[in-house]
């Protein structure tokens, strides 16, 4: 089971009540620039001085040290000044390579629509929507007419909009999914996506600016139905490519900032660029690693500098997973 080990704030300053006997220690972590030397390296050489010295504790919680052993494999990876659009290692060997999200539709009965809606060249019309509706009360237990409608709600435009409905379409279709337990590969496949789905319409529907336009009434049933939704997701689909961004959100939610980076960068590769970029640079920020993320919002900038300018003029008030 997973639980909310640490508060959402940086691991540095969570030393009191957590780390008992070693709060001194871990206040001393976020060192600044020393009086000699290189000012980038120094503060790096301190922190990773600090960490090394609290993972050698025998008295270190066994549940902190993964997020101390992370700050630090990030901290030795990385040389100042020379942080590029790359993640700083290649991803391990035994890791699986991504795979699409296969399209179910066994009775055939979407195909035609979805070419029209969602194809390469679709050109949507209010008539085609509506003949998805009709569709769906026509057949609403057909699981190529469900999976269809999952995926029009869940595009990246309507994801805070519609989050409640995305989720709500996305435990059904996995619901059918279940039942239906073909012998095919794809639809334990499909039903893993569906359930990333579910998981991420309920991670979007707490942002910030989703609340203030939709404020959630029960927030103690709301916690229980998005780390319900994410443990469910994760003893289907276990650690993948395809859905690795849920785990670096509910990381951040634990203030597993450092757990999150190295989890981040282990499927860089694989993450689309724009995203890896800029969860990149604000779990640097979380962690409250000036330097390393002020080279990290360059980058970012450079790479995308609409989104940044619209992020530096308030436009963007929040973001997404993917």
């Amino acid at each position: 089971m997973r639980t909310m080990l640490l508060p959402r704030a940086p691991l540095f300053i969570l030393c009191v009540g957590v780390f008992c006997g070693v709060c001194d220690t871990t206040a001393r972590a976020q060192l600044t620039v020393l009086s000699s030397g290189d000012a980038t390296v120094a503060w790096r050489d301190a922190q990773m001085s600090e960490l090394a010295e609290q993972l050698s504790l025998k008295s270190l919680p066994e549940d902190v040290r993964p997020e101390l052993a992370a700050q630090l494999r990030w901290l030795k990876a990385w040389s100042p000044g020379q942080l590029t659009d790359s993640p700083l290692w290649e991803p391990a060997e035994s890791t699986p390579q991504p795979v699409a999200e296969p399209i179910v539709d066994p009775r055939e009965l979407a195909g035609e629509l979805r070419r029209r809606l969602m194809g390469p060249k679709a050109k949507p019309r209010a008539a085609d929507t509506t003949a998805l509706e009709e569709l769906l009360k026509q057949h609403p237990d057909d699981i190529g007419v469900r999976q269809l409608h999952l995926h029009w709600l869940d595009q990246k435009q309507y994801r805070k909009t519609y989050p409640a409905e995305i989720a709500e379409a996305a435990l059904k279709l996995a619901s059918m999914l279940e039942l239906a337990k073909p012998q095919q590969e794809n639809y334990a496949l499909a039903r893993a996506y569906t359930l990333y789905q579910r998981a991420r319409a309920l991670a979007y529907r707490e942002l910030p600016d989703v609340v203030e336009k939709q404020p959630i009434e029960n927030k103690g049933k709301f916690e229980a139905e998005l780390i319900g939704a994410y443990q469910q997701l994760k003893s289907v689909a276990g650690e993948r490519a395809e859905f690795i961004l849920i785990d670096v959100r509910m990381l951040r939610r634990d203030g597993r900032y450092g757990r999150a980076l190295e989890m981040l960068v282990d499927h860089g590769r694989y993450i689309d660029k724009q995203w890896f970029l800029k969860k990149r640079r604000d779990l640097l920020r979380e962690l409250g690693w000036t330097l390393p993320a002020k080279e990290a919002q360059a980058i970012y900038a450079a790479a995308f500098p609409e989104e940044a300018k619209a992020e530096a003029e308030g436009q963007l008030t929040s973001d997404g997973l993917d």
